[in-house]
């Protein structure tokens, strides 16, 4: 007779799925900006910087990621608040944005994406609950 080992499950905690991103973002905090840092990750709800600034958990923010296309090139604008400080950089939760720039990171995330249906679920799911960031 074996023993059979089981993993314990442990749920995930976040709402929004997370996709690597190899963007900078510069981080607005009174008259100061700063950066560019580099992107860790983002999501529908908030964004990893990779950087080591001086604002304290719980502050809020403006973020300007630029975007150069072929076409065009424009800066989007996030409001966030700081929610998290860790060894390699800070989390920040979008608190506001302005809807051209919420739809960008749509479809950031959408084409960024390992698996774009659990993407698009997501999508669904907030629209349907009205979690979506302020627009």
């Amino acid at each position: 007779m074996s023993a059979t080992v089981t993993t314990p499950y442990i749920p995930e905690k976040r709402r929004h799925a997370r996709v690597d991103c190899n963007r900078s973002v510069r981080i607005v905090g009174g008259q100061k900006v700063l950066g560019p840092y580099p992107i860790k990750n983002l999501s529908l709800g908030g964004i990893f910087v990779q950087a080591d600034i001086d604002i304290p958990v719980g502050e809020q923010c403006r973020l300007q990621m630029r975007h150069t296309g072929s076409q065009a090139s424009f800066i989007l604008t996030f409001s966030g608040k700081i929610l998290r400080r860790e060894p390699d950089g800070i989390g920040l939760a979008f608190v506001e944005m302005e809807r051209d720039s919420f739809m960008f990171l749509q479809t950031l995330v959408l084409y960024s994406s390992e698996d774009p249906t659990r993407i698009a679920e997501n999508f669904c799911e907030d629209f349907a609950s009205g979690s979506l960031p302020s627009c």
